[in-house]
């Protein structure tokens, strides 16, 4: 078994597109920094059914256990206390496969 956490994002309005890519570069990033992190996959949503939600993000880890690890990783709360004010709304889902 392995954790899926996948991360859909609508940005604030005044958000640059500029921004937003580097949020993405970002969080592929976390992947150099969080052992845990077995696959990260990011990019623009490029279909009209996001309602609003233009990025979003993959990561994959081998446990329920190495996602809170993820989760706590001073690396991931970085990334959230420099991205979390620019996001108008999230969506995250965990699921086991």
């Amino acid at each position: 078994m392995k954790i899926v956490h996948i991360v859909i994002v609508k940005f604030k309005p005044e958000v640059t597109e500029e921004a937003k890519e580097q949020t993405i570069k970002d969080v592929l990033a976390l992947k150099d920094s969080i052992p845990e992190i077995i696959i990260a996959s990011a990019g623009k949503n490029f279909t009209d059914r996001g309602k609003g939600y233009e990025y979003g993000w993959v990561v994959e880890v081998e446990s329920k256990e190495k996602l809170g690890v993820y989760a706590q990783h001073p690396a991931h709360l970085d990334f959230l206390a420099q991205y979390k004010s620019t996001f108008e709304d999230v969506l995250a889902i965990d699921y086991e496969c």
